[in-house]
């Protein structure tokens, strides 16, 4: 893959700290490695968008309430 020059102002502790965790010897590889995850978890979070409930015509979604739960169908003896 090609590679692209950039110019940053990043804080140098949060580099160093980054360096540090990732085991990165440079800026690059940690901006690598920090773009990448940005990429996963923005994919994941869209793919999770897809699984919130959409009301359907008339439908109205809400939330489980407490009260679902103070009478328990089944014998907890």
């Amino acid at each position: 893959m090609g590679k692209v020059k950039v110019s940053a102002t990043i804080s140098p502790e949060r580099l160093e700290r980054a360096k540090q965790l990732t085991g990165c010897d440079n800026a690059s590889e940690v901006l690598d490695q920090g773009l990448e995850a940005l990429i996963t978890q923005e994919h994941e979070r869209i793919h999770a968008e897809g699984y919130v409930p959409t009301p359907q015509g008339e439908e109205i979604v809400d939330s489980v309430g407490p009260a679902v739960w103070s009478e328990v169908p089944w014998d907890e003896e």
